[in-house]
């Protein structure tokens, strides 16, 4: 998947923005739904968004994205 996935992007920047973007999306949907389930039966829970918010500043980091 890995090779084929990033194809479909015009440039590695794009791929890093859809990145970013998709982390913002899931941590807005956790957000909003603590204690609920995402749609793979996963529990949202606070720990569940902790380590999808560090991994999103990670990214950020990498990416050096200052303009958030």
């Amino acid at each position: 998947m890995g090779r084929i996935f990033a194809d479909r992007f015009g440039s590695e920047q794009e791929l890093h923005d859809w990145l970013i973007s998709f982390y913002e999306e899931q941590i807005q949907k956790f957000l909003d739904n603590v204690g609920g389930y995402t749609e793979y039966g996963v529990k949202i829970t606070p720990q569940l968004i902790k380590i999808t918010t560090d991994r999103y500043w990670q990214l950020l980091e990498i990416n050096d994205v200052t303009d958030w």
